[in-house]
């Protein structure tokens, strides 16, 4: 039980030991103690939701400090980084655009589908696909 929830209760003992309850006053005053535990709820339950929103920012910080990590390593030139690139494919073909002259690059599968590959500088065909006899 949460601290304002305590402070309910206790207000609502007080109520019911001196008996208020029975005049308009005392309708008042019960109405006003049952407003307050509502509300003692509903803080209740806010300080738990901003309990795991705190623990998703924690591992989101986690995660973007591992990828800052891996991009340091990688701009420093290193061959690998300890962190992200334990699972990277070496699968990827490097193609140089003939518009822009960018170069791009592209996966194995990529190449071997019958899909268009775009630059995503320029966003021209870096290599046209194959048309069919028929067209």
């Amino acid at each position: 039980m949460g601290y304002m929830k305590e402070k309910v209760a206790y207000l609502r003992g007080l109520a019911d030991g001196m008996e208020i309850g029975g005049d308009a006053q005392g309708k008042l005053l019960l109405a006003m103690i049952e407003t307050m535990d509502e509300m003692a709820g509903t803080i209740d339950e806010n300080e738990e939701a901003i309990i795991d929103l705190d623990e998703c920012i924690d591992d989101i910080c986690d995660e973007l400090s591992d990828i800052d990590e891996c991009l340091d390593a990688l701009i420093d030139d290193d061959d690998e980084c300890d962190c992200c690139c334990d699972d990277f494919d070496d699968d990827f073909v490097e193609v140089e655009c003939p518009h822009c002259g960018e170069t791009v690059y592209f996966d194995q599968d990529m190449l071997e589908s019958d899909e268009e590959l775009i630059c995503p500088n320029c966003n021209k065909p870096v290599i046209p696909t194959v048309q069919d006899d028929e067209e």
